[in-house]
């Protein structure tokens, strides 16, 4: 493989300009990019059933909507749950049963059929891309009991356990985790509101401060004090099941 030019000591002084090892700074823009094939793009967390009832209908209505969720159901649910999933992953030994305790604990608070699909499907086909980047061991594993169905792989605890395995830090993981639920958020709110391209724009650039207050808020909680209290998003996410027209599976 070709040297980065200036060898040795320009890799280590990027590691140290960018807080990450040598290749994870790439990792972490990688496993974030909407790009990264999670199928993310067929679901809307519910945003198609507010946006048909009209509670949802342009930039400021579709901030408060996911500030709601993001503060009431992502910060102290999903977030907490990919940072426990990265530590289990950074432990000696890594902790695959618990991993796949927590990963059953997770499926149990999400009480609609459609959200928890969604996060689980996003999560199996996020686990089966990053088997492409020559995948750690407990990645491996993890793969093989989602494989298996003994395990059902969502979005968030899988994030956290790739995300460490390549050396992207914890503050890192939970924000690029951050980054690409809201930002998914935002490109279905650009299809159903709709919103333009700029409207879009200013709505993620928004949303950067709130990333940071959720980190500051839950990124060291541990499982036993996850909560989650959205149910006007359940109730929606129920009456989407049976929309007559739906251009979303969430």
């Amino acid at each position: 493989m070709p040297a980065l030019p200036g060898g040795e000591g320009t890799r280590k002084a990027y590691a140290v300009s960018t807080g990450h090892t040598d290749g994870a700074l790439w990792s972490l823009l990688q496993l974030s990019d909407q790009f990264f094939p999670t199928g993310g793009f067929a679901f809307s967390h519910g945003l198609e059933a507010y946006v048909a009832e009209g509670l949802v209908h342009d930039r400021l209505s579709c901030q408060a909507w996911i500030c709601n969720i993001a503060w009431q159901s992502i910060g102290p649910c999903d977030l907490v749950y990919g940072a426990a999933a990265y530590r289990l992953a950074a432990a000696d030994p890594p902790g695959l049963m618990a991993l796949q305790r927590l990963d059953q604990l997770l499926a149990a608070v999400k009480m609609p059929r459609e959200l928890r699909q969604e996060s689980q499907h996003t999560g199996q086909a996020f686990l089966r891309a990053a088997m492409a980047l020559a995948p750690a061991p407990l990645v491996q594993d993890l793969w093989a009991q989602v494989q298996s169905g003994a395990t059902p792989g969502h979005h968030a605890l899988v994030f956290g356990c790739v995300a460490q395995s390549r050396g992207i830090t914890l503050e890192s993981a939970l924000l690029a985790y951050l980054y690409s639920v809201l930002a998914g958020l935002v490109a279905a709110a650009l299809r159903l509101v709709p919103l333009g391209q700029s409207d879009g724009q200013r709505l993620l650039h928004d949303l950067g401060p709130l990333s940071h207050d959720l980190m500051a808020t839950y990124g060291a909680q541990q499982p036993e004090d996850v909560w989650s209290a959205t149910p006007a998003l359940e109730i929606r996410s129920m009456q989407h099941e049976r929309q007559y027209s739906r251009l979303f599976r969430s």
